[in-house]
């Protein structure tokens, strides 16, 4: 298959309130902590729900804690993840701040400490971006934390579609900051706007690759039937609650 990014930059734009979707992942994301388990847990069960065959949901407020409890498992892997990445990184740093003052009378050892320090720094991320989406994708759609640590997962998705999924990653990252930088001008209002519409593309590459890993023979990830299930329709003020919607 091939990767569209065409389709994952228009995904945003696919549901009947496409701006209600914007506003709830762009609001979500004001909140600390609790606001990207919301948008991703949002994003999670529509992506999977996609994949069974079912209606794309618009993001509704009423679901806040169902999509929670979903957003809960990717968030909290990643964050633990960083700890361990995210002080190597900064080692890498050491070089750029100190070469020049151990060095200040050997201008070219403390360009080269600099630069190679840079480079290092650099890869890390990249590595980190490498690691993050696998162990990301796995424990959302499981909702486990112990299995988004899957090490043979892990290697076999990077393997299989790894390089493909940071390339568009940093292709969609420049085809976006000229619009942040347009939505920073707007009051800062717009560039919410831009993250939530990056954010829903992002996870369209992402699951993107997915597809494509298992048409390369990859492991298909066990959903959990709570990432998928029907929430029904929310009780109306004054009501107890209502019936399910069935779907087909």
């Amino acid at each position: 298959m091939k990767i569209g990014i065409g389709s994952a930059c228009r995904e945003v734009f696919r549901t009947e309130k496409k701006w209600i979707t914007i506003l709830g992942i762009s609001l979500s994301m004001l909140i600390p902590l609790v606001g990207p388990m919301v948008a991703f847990g949002y994003l999670f069960r529509r992506f999977a729900r996609e994949r069974e065959g079912k209606p794309i949901e618009d993001f509704d407020f009423n679901f806040f804690g169902e999509y929670l409890k979903i957003g809960l498992w990717p968030i909290v892997c990643t964050f633990v993840a960083s700890f361990v990445f995210v002080p190597i990184a900064m080692l890498f740093m050491i070089p750029v701040f100190l070469g020049p003052i151990l060095f200040e009378d050997h201008q070219a050892i403390a360009i080269g400490l600099m630069i190679g320090g840079m480079i290092l720094y650099t890869a890390s991320i990249f590595l980190f971006t490498l690691l993050m989406y696998p162990i990301m994708l796995r424990s959302g759609l499981m909702m486990d934390f112990k299995a988004g640590f899957s090490k043979s997962f892990v290697i076999s998705f990077i393997r299989k579609v790894g390089m493909s999924l940071l390339g568009y990653y940093l292709l969609l990252l420049l085809i976006s900051l000229p619009f942040i930088l347009l939505g920073y001008l707007a009051l800062f209002v717009g560039a919410f706007v831009v993250f939530a519409w990056f954010q829903v593309a992002l996870m369209n590459l992402l699951f993107q690759h997915y597809d494509l890993f298992i048409e390369r023979g990859g492991e298909a990830i066990e959903v959990n039937p709570e990432v998928t299930r029907p929430l029904g329709i929310p009780p109306l003020p004054g009501h107890s609650g209502s019936e399910p919607t069935v779907e087909s």
